[in-house]
C-alpha cells in the first residue's frame, strides 16, 4: 500500500513538472492528464521498476498521438467555404491520420512489452478505451445541464 502511495505521489510530481515545463496552453490538459495517469497506474498495477521505464515509453506514445488528434480536429472543423472536392480532400485526410494512430499504436506495442507484460499491455488498452469513455459521458452531462 505504502509503495502506490509513493508510486502515486513520485508520478503526480512528474506529470506536473512536465506540463509546467510543456508551457501555459497545455495546463487546462494536466488535471485530465493526473486523473489517466492514476487510473492507468491503479488498473495495470506497474511495479517500480516497470513505472521508470514505462511512463517515458508512454509520454512520448501519448504526445505523438496528440500531435496527431491535433490535426484531425483541425481539419474536422466547419468550413461552409469548402467545395465538395475539398470536403472529399479533407475526408481522405482524415483517414490517413486515423491510419497514422493505428500504425503509431502498432509500433509501440513492441516497446511496452519490452516493459511491462502483455496482460498488463491489454489492459492498457483497456484502460484507455474505459478512460476516454469516461470522458465522453461527463461531456454529455456537462452539454445536458446547459
Amino acid at each position: 500500500m505504502k509503495f502506490k502511495i509513493t508510486l502515486s505521489i513520485i508520478l503526480g510530481v512528474f506529470i506536473s513538472l512536465s506540463s509546467l515545463a510543456q508551457g501555459p496552453q497545455h495546463g487546462g490538459n494536466e488535471r485530465l492528464r493526473a486523473m489517466k495517469v492514476g487510473m492507468i497506474t491503479q488498473d495495470i498495477n506497474l511495479t517500480e521498476s516497470q513505472a521508470e521505464k514505462f511512463w517515458p515509453v508512454y509520454n512520448n506514445f501519448e504526445d505523438e498521438r496528440s500531435q496527431i488528434f491535433r490535426k484531425i480536429r483541425q481539419l474536422s472543423r466547419k468550413d461552409e467555404t469548402l467545395t465538395n472536392e475539398d470536403l472529399v480532400k479533407r475526408q481522405d485526410q482524415i483517414m490517413a491520420l486515423r491510419q497514422q494512430e493505428l500504425d503509431l499504436t502498432k509500433s509501440y506495442k513492441e516497446s511496452f512489452l519490452k516493459v511491462i507484460s502483455i496482460q498488463q499491455y491489454a489492459k492498457l488498452m483497456d484502460t484507455e478505451r474505459r478512460f476516454n469513455q469516461m470522458l465522453l459521458e461527463k461531456l454529455k452531462e456537462r452539454k445536458g445541464r446547459n
